[in-house]
């Protein structure tokens, strides 16, 4: 979120949103310092979080996410990346389980989170014959059918236990990005 609100303080964050990026408090030169020339701009975060955010290079924890993911893994860097930024939160052994595969349920959790976890209210009455509003991943699959990326199978259900396949990630993450 780039907030723009010419102010001594970022005020009211709108609703959706739990806190800002950028606050933009001044859009004239610093009065201070005539050197400074434009917009005043403020980061909410870390020099390091800055940077990772500047360079599209995820800051990475310093010590392992998960337990069972080590330096040695091919895909150390990615699987660390979705825990630092929420994404997966793993088992709760602290572990990741980096070989198992993911169900289609989790599935919808991880790309929930990656939109930003967005504010959403799930519907009353289950879209598929075989997901409970109880479920576990309830809102998040059905935040997924709301938005066209998954729409479950032609016999109205979404089979939340079964493994996701390649071909229908790749087809969420197309419809996830816009088709």
């Amino acid at each position: 979120l780039f907030l723009a609100r010419y102010s001594s303080s970022p005020g009211t964050i709108p609703a959706g949103w739990s806190k800002y990026t950028f606050w933009q408090y001044s859009d004239n030169t610093n009065p201070a310092d005539p050197v400074i020339v434009g917009d005043l701009d403020s980061f909410n975060g870390t020099k390091d979080q800055l940077a990772a955010l500047a360079t599209n290079v995820p800051a990475l924890p310093v010590s392992p996410t998960f337990t069972d993911v080590d330096t040695s893994n091919q895909f150390y860097t990615e699987i660390h990346w979705l825990g630092a930024t929420g994404v997966t939160t793993g088992y709760s052994d602290g572990t990741f389980r980096p070989v198992q595969p993911v169900n289609r349920d989790a599935m919808a959790a991880f790309m929930y989170r990656l939109a930003g976890s967005p504010v959403f209210a799930a519907p009353v009455t289950s879209p598929f014959s075989d997901v409970s509003t109880s479920s576990q991943f309830y809102k998040e699959i059905t935040w997924l059918a709301a938005n066209g990326i998954s729409t479950g199978y032609s016999d109205g259900t979404f089979r939340p236990v079964q493994p996701v396949n390649r071909d229908a990630m790749a087809a969420f993450m197309y419809r996830f990005v816009g088709e």
